[in-house]
């Protein structure tokens, strides 16, 4: 991987699309099982994801957010809605490692003061995730000094 590398880190339109799908759905189900416009906890059920996804979509549209891997370190967007920026520098990696959720993978990448988390969800496209996984376990088989033919 050629450095400085910048990847996009937003929500996909994808899952945007399903959350405002869903809540529209599960909306319009209620509506012509019953006849009439849902009201109360059916409502509010089918308002909820329909409320995260318009504020998905403002998030994505607004304010475009990317990880940055620099020569000696990367710039991660952290905290609520990733809206904050933290950097790591390679030399303080100690382990990187798979944590898997329902519908997504998190990447956690632990140093010497504390643990990020990289959601495969946020990055473009499953190939850019493990493209960066790679690059991640490399630099802390070079921060350990494991030589990659004594592991075998």
């Amino acid at each position: 991987m050629e450095l400085p590398h910048q990847y996009p880190y937003n929500f996909r339109l994808r899952l945007i699309l399903f959350a405002f799908g869903t809540g529209l759905l599960w909306i319009a189900v209620q509506w012509l099982l019953w006849g009439h416009i849902p009201t109360g906890f059916s409502l509010w059920f089918g308002f909820i994801p329909v409320a995260l996804a318009l504020i998905l979509a403002v998030r994505r549209i607004l304010f475009k957010r990317c990880l940055l891997l620099d020569n000696d370190g990367m710039i991660l967007p952290i905290g609520p809605l990733q809206m904050r920026t933290a950097r790591v520098e390679y030399v303080s990696i100690q382990r990187v490692w798979r944590h898997y959720l329902p519908l997504t993978v998190v990447l956690r990448v632990s140093t010497e003061k504390r643990t990020f988390e990289i959601l495969s969800t946020l990055l473009p496209d499953d190939e850019s995730y493990r493209a960066l996984e790679a690059f991640l376990t490399r630099k802390v088989l070079e921060n350990t000094g494991v030589d990659r033919s004594s592991r075998t």
